[in-house]
């Protein structure tokens, strides 16, 4: 009795890694994506000017955003490769810029801040669809101040590097039998460790001989915090991606 019920359990195993076999072997392999949620937020930020001087317009105010403009873009592609049912690997290339000017008597400056990535993914599925993800890669941000401030002209920049970390949660929407257009939503968090270069504010320091306001100094301190750990390197992160599996 005990040898049938090993033999029954041997050829189940045996049928059962056949099957494993024979879906893995008919499954698509690879995914390519574009990812739209970077986009979104780059565009977002390009109408924040229009959006805050329609605003001021219509409640009548007398602050002036004559001279404020504001420009965004952003776009991320990946190329992903199915390893095992279960388990892939994926290359991730993203890029972000921001821009802002403000122009008065006194002040006439554009901030531009652009950044690349490069990231490597590995992808567990827990099922056909959810999967968790975990990142490393590197990270280059640039922050360029042009213009001029009462008499000074400015023209430097910021460059940094990073060393990126994160982790994500997602879904791999496939409207194909399996195979075709995919979508695939997700969110996670991603860590900036910076390996290279100055912080802002002591760049700006070096650039104005270290004459700013107190008020200055908090302003650079936030712009620091608020570029690095919670929008182009560091911080949450949605992605919309949109591709094709085969």
């Amino acid at each position: 009795m005990i040898k049938k019920i090993l033999l029954v359990l041997i050829l189940a195993v045996i049928f059962a890694g056949t099957g494993f076999a024979q879906d893995f072997e008919s499954m698509p392999k690879n995914t390519l994506t574009v990812d739209i949620g970077p986009t979104i937020l780059g565009l977002g930020f390009g109408a924040t000017s229009s959006i805050a001087k329609g605003v001021l317009n219509q409640f009548g105010t007398d602050i002036s955003f004559a001279g404020f403009k504001t420009t965004g873009f952003g776009i991320g592609a990946q190329y992903e490769r199915q390893l095992m049912e279960k388990l892939s690997v994926a290359g991730r290339f993203a890029y972000l810029q921001f821009g802002f000017g403000l122009g008065n008597e006194d002040v006439n400056v554009k901030i531009d801040t652009t950044s690349y990535s490069i990231e490597g993914h590995v992808r567990y599925y827990t099922n056909e669809s959810f999967f968790l993800d975990g990142m490393l890669g590197y990270a280059n941000m640039k922050i360029s101040f042009i213009g001029k401030v009462s008499e000074n002209e400015v023209n430097f920049s910021v460059p940094k590097d990073f060393f990126k970390l994160g982790f994500k949660l997602g879904w791999r929407i496939d409207f194909g039998n399996p195979g075709g257009f995919v979508f695939e939503p997700s969110f996670g968090w991603s860590f900036g460790i910076l390996t290279k270069g100055k912080t802002i504010l002591n760049t700006v320091k070096d650039n104005t001989n270290g004459e700013l306001e107190e008020e200055d100094v908090t302003m650079f301190k936030y712009i620091e915090t608020g570029f690095d750990n919670l929008l182009f390197v560091g911080g949450p992160r949605l992605s919309l991606a949109l591709g094709w599996r085969f």
